[in-house]
């Protein structure tokens, strides 16, 4: 389901677990593409001042392609125009890597635990969460704690494998 760019190949572990989490959790069956790229903070700065007129740092952007989605999801649901080859193109995120890592430190947490939840917030806004009304909020951060515990990234992960800062090659 996740086509991630510019990751390492922890980070790309991290999303295999968050994306079987995801799908299980929403008990949808694995039919969508979606297109993840691992920016820096100039690139995501541009990018949130571009798309959504607000010119700073963070740490995720979502572009669903579809408003309004209903879960469960099938092909079926969707026109030919939908497909990116044989899935439906979900949509695109954006993660900075270095806001993660700063987040990751400020929060306590490892740099796995931050960078799958941020992943999974991107995905659950491409699945048409969101945490605009409080309402909202709540059942997003739960789906989202739900999927973490799912994918076995607990926040008490600190100074295990990916608990220390090291320099990974980027695949």
């Amino acid at each position: 389901m996740v086509s991630l760019s510019r990751a390492t190949r922890s980070e790309k572990k991290t999303a295999a677990k968050v994306e079987k989490a995801v799908l299980s959790v929403l008990g949808q069956s694995d039919i969508f593409v979606v297109y993840a790229d691992v920016a820096s903070e100039d690139e995501i700065r541009t990018l949130n001042c571009d798309s959504r007129g607000v010119d700073s740092v963070t740490d995720v952007l979502s572009f669903p392609a579809f408003e309004g989605l209903r879960l469960p999801a099938v092909k079926a649901d969707f026109t030919a125009g939908d497909f990116d080859g044989g899935r439906v193109a979900l949509g695109d995120i954006m993660i900075c890597r270095a806001r993660a890592e700063e987040q990751a430190e400020r929060f306590g947490h490892s740099y796995e635990r931050e960078f799958g939840y941020l992943l999974c917030h991107g995905l659950l806004h491409l699945f048409g969460f969101d945490h605009i009304q409080p309402d909202e909020e709540k059942i997003m951060t739960e789906t989202a704690e739900r999927i973490m515990t799912a994918a076995g990234i607990t926040r008490d992960f600190r100074g295990g494998r990916f608990g220390k800062k090291r320099k990974e090659k980027v695949e």
